[in-house]
């Protein structure tokens, strides 16, 4: 009984990657592609023509395969990493949104700090920190999405610019309602996050 086919598959790609290794590792150690040919037809007859002379153009094509396969799957290995520093980046957002979202008193001694209509005094010092944490964050999401990201990365970075510049500016906007934040320190903080967002989206550009 034969073997199945999906294991003939195998086998059939793992031997052209053992005859490959085999081409590049001569011709990184000096040999001309016709010299390695001649050195390897005889354990992989590939690597021979017709009149059974060393075929150089095989073993060109093998090398420029075999490097292709080599890029592709760096890539492929660049863009998981992307990925997953992208999630990490996302669950940072979402503590700092949650941050911006809380209300924030003023404390002495253990003890809220009360004005004179009998009010807590709101704390406007931990929303500014999260709003500079997560310019921090846009910024690590920028370089990790920049010029280390592929050109797929790179338009897809694009086209989201836009939709999240809206999402972060909405979900500010709701952090400075729940807490009531005065107006003044609620422009500041807007103004600040805006002209990084802008700052990102000209870096941006300048990469894709």
């Amino acid at each position: 009984m034969g073997m199945p086919h999906h294991q003939h598959d195998n086998a059939d790609r793992h031997d052209v990657a053992k005859r490959r290794a085999a081409a590049i590792a001569l011709v990184n150690s000096g040999l001309t592609q016709r010299q390695a040919a001649e050195q390897l037809m005889g354990q992989y007859p590939h690597y021979q023509d017709a009149q059974g002379r060393p075929h150089q153009g095989r073993i060109a094509e093998d090398i420029s395969r075999a490097l292709e396969q080599q890029r592709a799957e760096l890539n492929q290995n660049l863009e998981e990493m992307i990925q997953l520093g992208n999630l990490r980046l996302q669950a940072m957002r979402r503590i700092v949104y949650g941050v911006i979202a809380r209300p924030h008193y003023v404390m002495y001694q253990g003890i809220f700090v009360i004005d004179e209509d009998g009010n807590k005094v709101r704390d406007d010092a931990p929303i500014l920190q999260a709003v500079d944490r997560l310019t921090k964050i846009e910024e690590r999401w920028a370089k990790l999405n920049g010029a280390d990201a592929g050109q797929e990365l790179k338009i897809a970075m694009e086209r989201r610019s836009d939709m999240e510049a809206t999402v972060v500016t909405e979900a500010i906007l709701a952090g400075f309602d729940a807490v009531e934040m005065d107006p003044g320190v609620r422009q500041r903080a807007l103004e600040a996050a805006q002209a990084r967002m802008a700052v990102i989206d000209a870096e941006m550009g300048e990469t894709i």
